[in-house]
C-alpha cells in the first residue's frame, strides 16, 4: 500500500462518515418534501378547474364546496410543510449541521434560516389563505362571482403562483446540487428525476395558465371587439419554453413539457365533469341552467397543442445552440427574438383549437352588419399582433432570467 492510499483511508474518521451521513439526509429531507409539495399542487390544480366549472355550473351556496375543500386542503397542506421545513432547517442551522449552512439556506427576517424555496412557497401559501376568508366575504356582499378580476380572486390567483414558483426553486436548487456533485444519477428520458420535478411543476403553472386566460377583458374599438386571452398564452408559454431550455440544457426538454401539459389537460377533462355530475347527485344540488350538465370536452383537453410547434421550434434552436456552443444561454436580444418567433404559431392555433369551445375564439370580432373601413382593420389588426409580439419577448427574457437563477441557485 502506498503513503497517499494509506493518507486517504486513514482520513476516511468515525466523524467524516457521520458528517457525510447526516449531509446525505439532509438531501433527503428537501427531495422528499419537493415531491410532496408536488402532490399538493396536482390536487389543486384540480380544484381550481373544478372550483371554476363548479361556479359556472352549480353557482356558490356556500364556501365548503367540493372543489373548495380541495383547493384549500391543498393550500394548507403545501403551507404548514414549508412552514415545518423552515421552523426544521433553522433549528438545524442554529446547531451548524453539516449541509445547512449560509450557502444552502437564506435569512428570513434575520432569524430564521431555511431554502429559499420553501420560504417563497410559504408566503404565496400564506397570501392564498387569507384570501379565502376575505374571498367568502366578499361573495357574502355581492353574490356569485366568477370573474377572475374579484379582488380577492387576484389575491388567491397571486398566491398560487408565488407558491408555483417557489416550488420550482426547491426542484431547481436540489437539481443544481445534484449536478455539483458529478455522481451519476438515474435519468428517465435523459432527464433525472429532479429535472423532472422541475418539468411537471412548469407544467402544472402553464395548466394554471390556462384555468383563467378567458376571463381577460375584451377591448372595443370602435364597432370591432378584440379579445385579449391570447396575451397571458404567449407570456406563459414563452416564459416556460426559455426557462425550461435554460434550467435543463436539453433539446426535448419543451416538447416534452407540451406533452405533459397534455397530459394533465386530459386528467383534468376526465376528473372535473365527472366530479361535478357525482357532488351534484350526492349533495341534490341543482344545476343553474336546468339541462345544462358538464361532459368531456376534446377543445379544452387538446388545447396545449397550440404550443406544440413553439416547443419544437424551442428545441431545435437549443439542439443547433448546444451543437456548437455547448449551452442553450444567448444573449438578450436574441433572447428576445427567439420570444417573437414563436408567438405567432400560438396565435393561429388557439382560436384554431378554441371554436368549439367559446364563442369568443376568433381575437376580432366585428359586430354583426357593420362593415369596418379596410384601413382601420389593418392599423388595428398591425398594432394588435405587434403588442402580442413584443408580450412572446418580455415572456422570454422573463424565461431566461429566471431560468438562470433556477439552474445555479443553490439555496
Amino acid at each position: 500500500m502506498t503513503q497517499s492510499e494509506a493518507h486517504s483511508i486513514s482520513s476516511i474518521t468515525p466523524g467524516s462518515r457521520v458528517r457525510d451521513g447526516v449531509a446525505v439526509g439532509e438531501r433527503k429531507l428537501r427531495r422528499v418534501s419537493a415531491w410532496l409539495l408536488l402532490f399538493f399542487l396536482l390536487q389543486g390544480e384540480l380544484g381550481a378547474v373544478w372550483d371554476r366549472e363548479w361556479h359556472a355550473f352549480v353557482g356558490r351556496d356556500q364556501f365548503w364546496t367540493p372543489p373548495h375543500t380541495l383547493i384549500y386542503s391543498c393550500v394548507a397542506g403545501a403551507g404548514l410543510l414549508a412552514l415545518a421545513i423552515v421552523l426544521f432547517e433553522t433549528v438545524r442551522y442554529r446547531r451548524h449541521v453539516p449541509g445547512v449552512d449560509d450557502s444552502s439556506t437564506m435569512p428570513i427576517f434575520g432569524f430564521f434560516h431555511a431554502p429559499l424555496g420553501f420560504c417563497v412557497l410559504g408566503f404565496g401559501a400564506l397570501l392564498a389563505l387569507i384570501s379565502a376568508p376575505l374571498d367568502n366575504y366578499w361573495h357574502e356582499l355581492y353574490g356569485i362571482d366568477i370573474a377572475l378580476w374579484a379582488p380577492f380572486h387576484l389575491m388567491g390567483i397571486t398566491g398560487g403562483l408565488i407558491g408555483i414558483l417557489g416550488m420550482v426553486y426547491v426542484f431547481a436548487s436540489e437539481a443544481a446540487i445534484e449536478r455539483s456533485e458529478k455522481k451519476p444519477v438515474r435519468r428517465y428520458f435523459g432527464l433525472s428525476t429532479l429535472e423532472l420535478g422541475i418539468i411537471l411543476t412548469l407544467a402544472s403553472f402553464m395548466n394554471f395558465v390556462l384555468t383563467g386566460f378567458l376571463q381577460f377583458p375584451i377591448i372595443t374599438i370602435g364597432t370591432l371587439h378584440i379579445t385579449t386571452y391570447p396575451l397571458p398564452l404567449v407570456i406563459g408559454g414563452a416564459f416556460c419554453f426559455v426557462a425550461v431550455m435554460r434550467i435543463v440544457q436539453k433539446p426535448g426538454a419543451a416538447t416534452f413539457l407540451t406533452l405533459l401539459l397534455v397530459l394533465h389537460t386530459l386528467v383534468v377533462e376526465l376528473f372535473v365533469p365527472w366530479a361535478i355530475r357525482a357532488s351534484v347527485g350526492q349533495n341534490t344540488a341543482l344545476y343553474r341552467i336546468p339541462g345544462k350538465i358538464p361532459s368531456f370536452g376534446w377543445d379544452y383537453a387538446l388545447l396545449p397543442f397550440m404550443y406544440i410547434v413553439s416547443s419544437i421550434l424551442i428545441d431545435l434552436v437549443a439542439y443547433r445552440m448546444l451543437k456548437r456552443g455547448g449551452t442553450t444561454n444567448n444573449t438578450l436580444p436574441w433572447t428576445a427574438v427567439l420570444g417573437i418567433i414563436i408567438t405567432p404559431s400560438t396565435l393561429l392555433l388557439a382560436p384554431l383549437l378554441l371554436r368549439t369551445y367559446t364563442g369568443f375564439a376568433p381575437v376580432f370580432l366585428p359586430e354583426p352588419g357593420i362593415a369596418i373601413p379596410a384601413p382601420q382593420f389593418i392599423v388595428i389588426v398591425t398594432l394588435s399582433i405587434s403588442v402580442a409580439l413584443i408580450a412572446g419577448a418580455v415572456g422570454a427574457l422573463l424565461g431566461a432570467d429566471f431560468g438562470d437563477i433556477w439552474r445555479w441557485n443553490r439555496r
